[in-house]
């Protein structure tokens, strides 16, 4: 004996099961571009911080990787010089080297937090 065919309601909205709620709606435009920045200074200016941002980033995991083991010294010497000289390199601008302050400030201000630890099963003894 067959068992009749089970309903399963849509997995996504569809046409039928959802209506929009105009109350919900926003008056923003979701299709307009917004603008970070309102000159090309400020532009540059926010580029070179996020650049700032992911070499520091960067320097964590790297250091991370090679306190466990999973890069060579001598590709973490060369990673971590490349990307010192970049930072420093960055921070010759002078509104740049204003604008990020000092290490402790940047890193609290925009939130730069370390990597997460992976969780590593221990080893078998």
């Amino acid at each position: 004996m067959s068992r009749p065919p089970t309903y399963h309601p849509p997995y996504a909205p569809s046409p039928y099961s959802y209506t929009p709620n105009p109350t919900l709606s926003s008056p923003i435009s979701l299709d307009e571009e917004i603008k970070l920045s309102a000159t090309p200074q400020q532009r540059e200016l926010n580029e070179s911080l996020a650049e700032i941002f992911s070499i520091i980033v960067t320097l964590d995991y790297v250091e991370k990787a090679f306190v466990k083991d999973v890069i060579a010294q001598e590709e973490y010497t060369a990673t971590c010089s490349r990307l010192l000289g970049q930072y420093k390199t960055i921070l010759k601008n002078e509104s740049v080297r204003e604008a990020f302050g000092d290490l402790e400030k940047f890193k609290r201000e925009f939130d730069v937090r370390p990597p997460p630890h992976p969780h590593v099963p221990p080893h078998p003894h």
